[in-house]
């Protein structure tokens, strides 16, 4: 995958809030699809560099994945108070 791109799709859940899933790859002709959510101060943009190594270029041009991006995981978001 040379130049990363994302369908951004921003979900409600109403007993949680809105959170932000985004699609990378194509879902309808890829072979299977990986889901990710990520872990605290991480979000989607964590797999960008590791999806974009040569050694994933097999794995990244057969695959979808969708990132979930938890309420406070969005660019942008306030630190969480300490």
């Amino acid at each position: 995958m040379s130049e990363t791109t994302y369908e951004h799709r921003e979900i409600s859940a109403p007993r949680v809030s809105k959170f932000n899933v985004y699609i990378q790859g194509d879902l309808k002709h890829s072979y299977f699809v990986i889901l990710t959510v990520h872990d605290l101060g991480c979000n989607h943009l964590s797999w960008k560099a590791f999806l974009e190594h040569e050694s994933m270029t097999n794995l990244a041009s057969r695959a979808a994945f969708i990132h979930v991006d938890i309420p406070g995981q969005e660019d942008g978001a306030p630190s969480l108070p300490s």
